[in-house]
């Protein structure tokens, strides 16, 4: 699908984004969560976000709609196929959602180039520095217009 001489789009995926992969599996998230699968991007995520997506999975509500299998594999491929990055930052940019920062801390350690989300508060700032914030489809789009430019 890509060519090899681009390097891959660096991103953090947001908790709601993983959480709605399995959700709906013909939807944005779930094509984005395949990217990382195939590593035609490369994800990076903290102990936080990842603590905090094993909690969300952890609710009653998400349990009813997802087999056990289905949430272990999407954490220990989220696991497997993210890097790992321990933030040297703390921040206070979201003051509505002091919980959203760590989204932030973890894109600015590790210098990505989008966030990729759906949560209100990240969406509203649109950008941090030099980091775009978009919703899973707009990056879905922006993927698919960079490989259908690179095959011209």
């Amino acid at each position: 699908m890509k060519s090899e001489h681009t390097e891959k789009l660096k991103v953090v995926i947001d908790t709601n984004t993983i959480i709605s992969a399995p959700l709906s599996e013909n939807g944005n998230p779930a094509k984005i969560f395949e990217l990382l699968l195939l590593e035609e991007i490369s994800n990076f995520t903290s102990d936080d976000i990842t603590n905090e997506i094993e909690e969300v999975f952890d609710r009653d509500k998400i349990k009813k709609k997802l087999s056990n299998e289905k949430i272990d594999f999407v954490i220990k491929n989220l696991k497997k196929f993210s890097k790992p990055v321990k933030p040297n930052v703390k921040l206070n940019v979201i003051k509505d959602d002091p919980d959203d920062n760590k989204v932030l801390e973890c894109a600015e350690t590790a210098e990505v180039d989008y966030i990729i989300s759906g949560d209100r508060h990240l969406k509203e700032l649109k950008n941090y520095k030099e980091i775009k914030i978009v919703s899973p489809k707009q990056f879905f789009d922006i993927y698919l217009s960079r490989i259908k430019n690179e095959d011209v």
